[in-house]
């Protein structure tokens, strides 16, 4: 198991250090795949990390980026320079098993841990196709999130459910904000605690 935890102090800052690991990604493999879960927690996410690419242009050129539902702001993605045949945002498993067939795995995949401890698709969908990204971070912001982050910080790994399968992955990042880690214990909440400016 490789899960890392990162807590900032507040969702503004969980804002700004995801914008910044999409930018890098962008930037260290500009031939990745990235799948994004659309939701408005992870809209601002979203819009900083344009604003970035703005700032610090990046050759899109060979980017997928496959949504993951439909619930957050699509547009947003429109103001980069991806092919229009490779900004996939109708949010199915079907689109994204589609361009796995031919990537084979997602570079990064970004979810948002919802409230109800869903992972991934909200309508039928295969999550294992998610997890099987190289690399998987995981957003949890608001009080709402903490009994969510509680279970998966206790789940046992190799279960069946969403939880225990994230903590079998090899490179799983679960980011938060002081609120969403207020059932962890305090030492585990000091120890994972990030400053990021």
């Amino acid at each position: 198991m490789a899960m890392n935890f990162k807590i900032f102090q507040d969702k503004e800052l969980v804002s700004i250090y995801m914008a910044d690991i999409i930018r890098k990604q962008v930037h260290n493999n500009p031939t990745s795949v990235i799948g994004l879960e659309l939701n408005e927690e992870l809209d601002w996410t979203y819009r900083k990390f344009v604003g970035e690419s703005k700032q610090h242009p990046a050759d899109f050129s060979q980017i997928y980026i496959v949504g993951i539902n439909r619930d957050g702001d699509r547009e947003v993605f429109e103001k980069l320079d991806i092919p229009d045949d490779q900004l996939k945002l109708d949010g199915s498993a079907d689109t994204m098993k589609k361009v796995l067939d031919d990537k084979d795995q997602a570079n990064l995949t970004v979810l948002s841990i919802g409230a109800n401890k869903n992972l991934g698709y909200t309508e039928s969908g295969d999550n294992d196709q998610l997890f099987d990204s190289r690399e998987l971070m995981l957003v949890a912001t608001g009080s709402d999130k903490a009994e969510a982050i509680r279970s998966l910080y206790d789940a046992v790994e190799n279960h069946d459910d969403d939880f225990g399968k994230v903590k079998q992955h090899r490179m799983v990042t679960v980011v938060m904000d002081k609120e969403a880690a207020a059932q962890l214990d305090q030492d585990i909440v000091e120890y994972y605690t990030s400053e990021f400016a």
